[in-house]
């Protein structure tokens, strides 16, 4: 398990489809609390456009996870990674599987996971595999 307090990496992603000025302000949010969390920015990725997990910017922070580059991710709003349900899972096993924390800042992520019933799909997972939670 990788050492993730000694060396706290982070990818900022943002995606607001058809407003590009909340899509940056979003962005820039999340740039300045991960500096204020004591965690680098490394790498980052906007989508302007697009739906489905094959937007660019969506698939540049999966290879930046899968590759081990951030043990961190953050988002205003888990809707910007997807409104769908099964693509929101498949990103928190992604997470999961290589130990990054996934930080959303317009709630809290387990608080809000936890009204739905991806929240039990990914603790189910989590005491399945011994993956640890992403929050």
């Amino acid at each position: 398990m990788p050492n993730q307090e000694k060396f706290p990496r982070a990818w900022v992603y943002a995606r607001i489809p058809g407003d590009c000025a909340a899509t940056r302000a979003s962005y820039d949010a999340c740039c300045r609390q991960a500096g204020d969390d004591g965690c680098t920015v490394v790498g980052g990725s906007i989508d302007y456009k697009g739906n489905g997990p094959l937007r660019d910017g969506y698939q540049s922070m999966l290879r930046s996870i899968r590759d081990g580059k951030v043990n961190c991710v953050y988002v205003s709003r888990m809707r910007q990674i997807s409104g769908k349900e099964r693509y929101l899972y498949a990103f928190f096993k992604c997470a999961m599987k290589h130990y990054v924390k996934v930080r959303t800042l317009e709630y809290s992520l387990p608080d809000r996971l936890q009204q739905y019933r991806l929240g039990k799909r990914i603790e189910a997972y989590a005491r399945r595999t011994g993956a640890p939670l992403p929050w």
